[in-house]
Parts: C-alpha cells; sequence; structure tokens
C-alpha cells in the first residue's frame, strides 16, 4: 500500500490483523494494552473494571477491524476513537443502574480493590488524580489523550476536531497547571 499512511506500524499491523494475520494482532494487542488499561483506569479510578473496559475495548478491535479504513486515517486515531466510544457506553450504562444497584457496585468496589502499600508515590499519584478530576473535562480528556495514550497532536485533533495549535496551547496550559498544583 502506498500513501502517507503506510509507514504507520500500527497501522500495518492493523491491515495484517485484517488480512486474518494472528500474529499482527497479538502484536497491536502487546503494543496498546498497557496505554488502553492506563487510559481506562484513569476514567473508572478501579483496577477490575478497567481490566474489564480493556478487554471490551479489544473484542471490539477484533470484532470491528474489517471496518478499519486506512483511506481515512491511521489506526491509531480510529483504536482510540473507539476506545473513548467505549468508556462512553460505560458510562451510560452505569446511569440506567437504580440507586440501589450504584450503592452495592461501589461498597463491592471498596472491598475488592487490591489495597496498595502506601508509598509517597501513590500519595502523589492520588493527589494528582484528585486534582485532574477538578478539572473541566475537556482538560481531563486532553490529559488522557496526550499522557496517558501517548497520541501526537495530530492523532488528538482528529479524534477531538480541534487545530493541533490549539492542542498545543491546551497541553501546555494544562502542563502548567498541573506544575503548580504539584509544587
Amino acid at each position: 500500500m502506498k500513501g502517507r499512511f503506510s509507514k504507520d506500524r500500527l497501522t500495518r499491523l492493523a491491515l495484517d490483523m485484517k488480512r486474518g494475520d494472528k500474529g499482527a494482532a497479538e502484536k497491536l494487542y502487546s503494543e496498546l494494552v498497557g496505554k488502553t488499561f492506563g487510559f481506562c483506569v484513569s476514567r473508572v479510578r478501579h483496577r477490575h473494571q478497567a481490566e474489564d473496559l480493556t478487554q471490551e475495548i479489544f473484542l471490539k478491535v477484533v470484532d470491528g477491524i474489517q471496518s478499519f479504513d486506512p483511506k481515512l486515517g491511521v489506526f491509531s486515531v480510529w483504536f482510540w476513537q473507539l476506545a473513548r466510544n467505549t468508556l462512553t457506553d460505560h458510562y451510560r450504562r452505569a446511569k440506567d443502574l437504580s440507586f440501589s444497584d450504584v450503592s452495592e457496585t461501589r461498597i463491592e468496589m471498596a472491598f475488592l480493590d487490591d489495597p496498595e502499600p502506601r508509598t509517597e508515590q501513590n500519595f502523589e499519584r492520588e493527589r494528582l488524580n484528585d486534582f485532574l478530576k477538578s478539572l473541566p473535562e475537556e482538560d481531563q480528556e486532553l490529559f488522557r489523550l496526550h499522557y496517558l495514550a501517548d497520541l501526537s497532536y495530530r492523532e488528538i485533533s482528529k479524534i477531538l476536531n480541534k487545530s493541533e495549535g490549539s492542542l498545543r496551547v491546551s497541553v501546555s496550559r494544562l502542563k502548567e497547571k498541573i506544575r503548580k498544583h504539584l509544587k
């Protein structure tokens, strides 16, 4: 395949996967699973839920890989849009729960989550997470896409439908907010 997207490693792997190459599917998974889990855990804040969502995302990739069209863009944009949509669906389903279901779920999660030893790094991470939750949703999403998913400005601009220049300014402002908070 010739064209501007032909050199993108993830896109090549996705095309190979689309043709039935299981090795390519495994490479895509190993390349993206850590970032995907980090992306999910930053949204749901529960390890088990994030693991389930990560698995759901990759199942959707397997089921939907035939709809990936490299003429429309690189695989990473397609993938992260699918991940965002999966999380959006997760929250929509959560809103449909009754009050008693939500209460039970929260109680169960409090007891099921693996307790981490309290270290300075954990306190710092909690402090940052609490601060991030206080930011507008747009800043939180930008943080997840840029820092956790490690997407380029070009990829983020396609997902969020914003110019690369405005994203650079937004990331710079976000970085400054975080830096001031952590001082």
